[in-house]
């Protein structure tokens, strides 16, 4: 077997492509919210399409090599499967797709820095810590309208959009020391998910089969086979060809892209403070990655 040797464009491309694919998932999560899908009926498509379609390779590749870290698969299960694809969905109808956009992916390389220090004690030096207080700024201009006026509810969202960019987080460290190659552990994670929310899905039911085939249609193609098939593996690539720390460079443009399809396409204007949390999300992310 040859050795394996990181490419700087590679890592590039598959880091850009995989914040193309976050922002188009976001908005086609957030849009869901508004029809007969749940959570449950989005997480059932999100996993179901790609563990049909890549459970060949993992019958080929097997379960779990016995090269990569055993200990590696609860974390990465937890971090990159169900529990943060549920977590995500249950923010989106409640907070507007701007929020998504900049607190999922703006945070993340904040919790991925402080999970590398502790468990593979990458140092964080000034200007990362400069550019993290930035993203912290951006986060507070969000989140804090929100949490003191009450409103609509949005804090609620924005604070389950936190949670689900520190267990991405703990994905990104994780799959960084498995071993496991970008499509093996996207195969893994679909079929992991499937088989957990399927009976979920069974139990509690849902609004899919009471929904327009359009909604299900669009939610098929960004779900299933967009962020499900194209999005982790974009991802574990430019963590396998980048580094934990330097994929979430993907995240720098998540956030306008968000706001800009949000508005586009469902009409969701924000205020003054989110575009200012935006920038400051945006300018954080790009002088701690730089």
């Amino acid at each position: 077997m040859s050795e394996f040797r990181p490419s700087r464009a590679i890592g590039l491309a598959a880091a850009f492509a995989a914040a193309a694919i976050g922002a188009a998932w976001q908005i086609a999560t957030r849009a869901g919210a508004a029809t007969d899908l749940g959570p449950l009926d989005l997480a059932l498509l999100r996993y179901g399409v790609p563990a049909l379609a890549l459970s060949p390779l993992l019958w080929r590749a097997g379960f779990w090599p016995s090269t990569a870290r055993r200990m590696s698969i609860v974390p990465i299960f937890l971090g990159g499967g169900l529990p943060f694809g549920l977590v995500a969905m249950a923010g989106a109808g409640l907070a507007p797709v701007a929020h998504m956009g900049a607190l999922l992916p703006g945070t993340m390389p904040l919790f991925t820095a402080l999970l590398a220090f502790a468990v593979l004690g990458e140092r964080i030096g000034r200007q990362r810590a400069i550019g993290f207080a930035v993203v912290a700024a951006g986060v507070a201009a969000i989140v804090g309208p929100a949490l003191t006026s009450g409103g609509d509810g949005a804090w609620r969202g924005d604070l389950l959009f936190l949670a689900a960019s520190a267990l991405w987080a703990v994905f990104s460290v994780a799959y960084r020391r498995s071993g496991l190659g970008a499509w093996h552990v996207s195969a893994l994670l679909a079929a992991l998910s499937f088989a957990c929310v399927l009976p979920l899905w069974l139990i509690a039911g849902g609004g899919l089969l009471s929904a327009s085939w359009r909604d299900v249609a669009l939610q098929v193609a960004a779900q299933g086979m967009c962020a499900g098939l194209l999005g982790t593996w974009t991802y574990a690539l430019a963590i396998r060809h980048l580094g934990a720390g330097r994929a979430a460079l993907s995240g720098a443009l998540v956030p306008a892209l968000s706001a800009l399809g949000g508005f586009a396409m469902l009409g969701e204007i924000p205020d003054l403070s989110t575009l200012a949390g935006i920038v400051l999300t945006m300018l954080g992310i790009a002088l701690a990655l730089r």
